[in-house]
Formats: C-alpha cells, structure tokens, sequence
C-alpha cells in the first residue's frame, strides 16, 4: 500500500468501518491498492443498478427503446386485467430516476424472498400506486429489476448476456457472476460480484464519458445524463445521499458523483481530478467511509491533478 490511501485505511481501521478493500486510479493509472480481505469477487448489491443503466443507454443508444417508452410496452402478456393510469405512464425515465409513483419499495432484499409470484414482472405490475409516476424519488430495487427485464424482452439475452461483449469483455473483466430472479432474468438491480480493481475500468469509462481505450461504448450524451442530477433525493438523508440521483447513480455534495451499494460499496467518479476510487466494504457508516475519501484521498489526487 502507497501513500494515497495510507492515511484512509488508518481512518476507517480506527474507527473500525469493516472496509474490505479500496483502489484509486488518476489518470488511467492505478496509484493504490488496500486490502484486508482475498481478492475474491465481492457482491456489489446497489452498485450493480449502474451497470444495468449502461444497459438501457446502449440499447437507447441503438433506437432499440427511447427513454420515454411506457415500460408496460414490453409486458402485455404480465399486464393486469384493469391497468390504473399510472401503470400506464410509468416510462423508462421514471424507473431509471427512481421516480415509480409508489412511496413503499417493494423489491429490496429483504423483500424478494417473500414474492409469491414466481414471475416478479407481472408481481411488480400488479402492485397499486401511491401517485403518478415521475413525481417523487422513491428508492426501489424493483424499478431496475423491471429495466433488467426490459433489457431481456428488447434483446433476447440476459442483461448479464447483453452487457458481456458490450461492456464487460471491452473493460477486460471476465463475464461475472450475476444473481437472477426464478424466471432466470438478471436482478438487474443487486447481485452482481466483481473484484475491487474490476470496478476501476467501470468508472474509467463514465470518467472518459462512454470511451474506453478508444472505443465508444455507450454514447457520451446518455452517460452525461446518467451521471447528473435528474430528481431531488430525500433533504433528511446522508450528506451525500441527499444531492439528487441521476439514472442509477448518486450526486455528492463536492461535485463527484458514484454508483452506489449497500454497505458502503462505492465506485466514486471525480471528474476534477481525473479519477476514480472504487470501495468494498461491510459497513453500515457508508457517509462516513467516504467523509474519509475526501478528507484523505481527495486531497492528494487534487495536489497532482
């Protein structure tokens, strides 16, 4: 371990924050690496949504959907006998900005065990509405499950399949292990696994705005809109969870942004710097963990930017 994150792991190892490893990269070049754990795959749960959006703007980015389809288009045969208004406006958009017109989610992983249907589509439409789509932020694995199943009804493959020769051979990573729902589709959601520095090349591409080691590989004006604000997030939430969301990733407050998993898995993306730190962790002080990145990270890079 070098100096640039010497001064992090001695903040989170004393304040014993459960970080299993982190990884920084300027310039395209790995400065440093911190590990306390095997370099085994780690489950990235919520970091994965950002992944599936690179899906969804791959196949915009083809003519194969627009971001203002109504989501129900790609599901007559999972459509409830009566569709509600809302139901039927629920677009791309709204999901991808985490804007389904419900205030309860009802796919988070404490939750999926207990859906009944073994089809989580038609379950996902089936479920009543609080107001109209697109109002409101509401957080909810089930909006990238359904965009996971957009991605496979559009393409014929997986979202894990889609994304192999599109992304993930192209970023040198190994085709990963991604978890997937009783009717086989990607969760879309959570339940990818990749090892530490295989988040690197992830956040070098959106640093690089869909260009990676010369090649295009989602269009720049999709990634510009993923990775800025879209909707407001909750005011009484983290410092950094309250600066708005894009398409399945996170503003903070200092101008970076990040996609974003339970228990602290980041993969931090700042534009000032030229830069990316990816984190994996089993943590339940995510603001705090990366409090520690600008206080101790940030700092460097901006010295040698």
């Amino acid at each position: 371990m070098g100096r640039f994150l010497q001064a992090f792991s001695s903040v989170v190892e004393e304040k014993q924050y459960g970080v299993h490893a982190a990884a920084v990269m300027q310039h395209g070049t790995l400065l440093d690496e911190y590990r306390t754990v095997p370099d085994t795959p780690h489950i990235l749960h919520s970091l994965t949504k950002s992944f599936t959006s690179l899906a969804v703007g791959m196949l915009a980015d083809d003519g194969k959907l627009s971001l203002d389809d109504k989501i129900v288009s790609f599901f007559p045969k999972q459509m409830p006998s009566e569709p509600c208004a809302a139901l039927l406006a629920l677009s791309v958009r709204d999901l991808l900005r985490m804007a389904p017109g419900r205030d309860q989610p009802l796919m988070m992983s404490n939750q999926r065990g207990q859906i009944k249907d073994r089809d989580w589509v038609r379950y996902y439409l089936s479920m009543p509405f609080d107001r109209m789509p697109g109002e409101r932020f509401s957080y909810d694995t089930g909006c990238t499950y359904l965009l996971s199943a957009a991605v496979q009804e559009i393409s014929g493959e997986t979202t894990l399949d889609f994304l192999t020769p599109r992304l993930f051979e192209p970023l040198g990573i190994p085709k990963p292990y991604w978890e997937t729902c009783p009717m086989g589709r990607s969760l879309g959601g959570a339940g990818l696994f990749l090892r530490t520095k295989e988040l690197l090349p992830f956040g070098q591409l959106c640093l690089q705005h869909g260009v990676y080691q010369g090649k295009r590989l989602v269009s720049e004006a999709y990634l510009r809109q993923a990775t800025s604000k879209q909707i407001d997030t909750l005011p009484d939430a983290p410092k950094d969870s309250r600066c708005g969301y894009g398409y399945q990733f996170w503003m903070c407050h200092n101008g970076t942004y990040r996609a974003d998993g339970a228990y602290a898995q980041f993969l931090i993306v700042d534009e000032e710097n030229d830069a990316v730190v990816a984190i994996q962790s089993k943590s339940d002080n995510g603001q705090g963990i990366l409090d520690a990145v600008w206080e101790t990270v940030r700092p460097l890079l901006a010295k040698q930017r």
